[in-house]
């Protein structure tokens, strides 16, 4: 739900948080205590966890989404569109872990 809405637009961008802003948040979780930091930390995996598994390019998802194709054809996606996808996926990953980043830096300065 979280995706979505950020994708609609009804989930702001400072809501979303990238390496920075994650150390900001794991050095706040631990000045609660060990336990609340162990409770952010397995929130924290699970929420990789499933990132990883959406169906974009360059992360496990899309592999999932090329063997079922193969099962599907019978035959595996030629290894050279299958590169060049994961590259495009991989490039836009990384303008948006730029912004994200950029956004976690710029909300530390501002206050926000």
């Amino acid at each position: 739900m979280g995706l979505v809405g950020l994708i609609g637009g009804t989930i702001s961008t400072n809501e979303v948080a990238g390496p920075v802003g994650i150390t900001v948040a794991i050095g706040e979780a631990a000045a609660g205590g060990a336990g609340y930091l162990m409770i952010f930390t397995a929130i924290l995996g699970i929420n990789l966890a499933l990132i990883n598994i959406l169906p974009i390019p360059a992360l496990d998802g899309s592999k999932l989404i090329f063997l079922m194709i193969e099962g599907l054809r019978g035959k595996p996606v030629a290894p050279e569109k299958e590169n060049f996808i994961h590259l495009i996926g991989f490039a836009l990953l990384m303008v948006l872990f730029v912004l994200i980043t950029y956004n976690d830096i710029a909300r530390i300065f501002t206050g926000g």
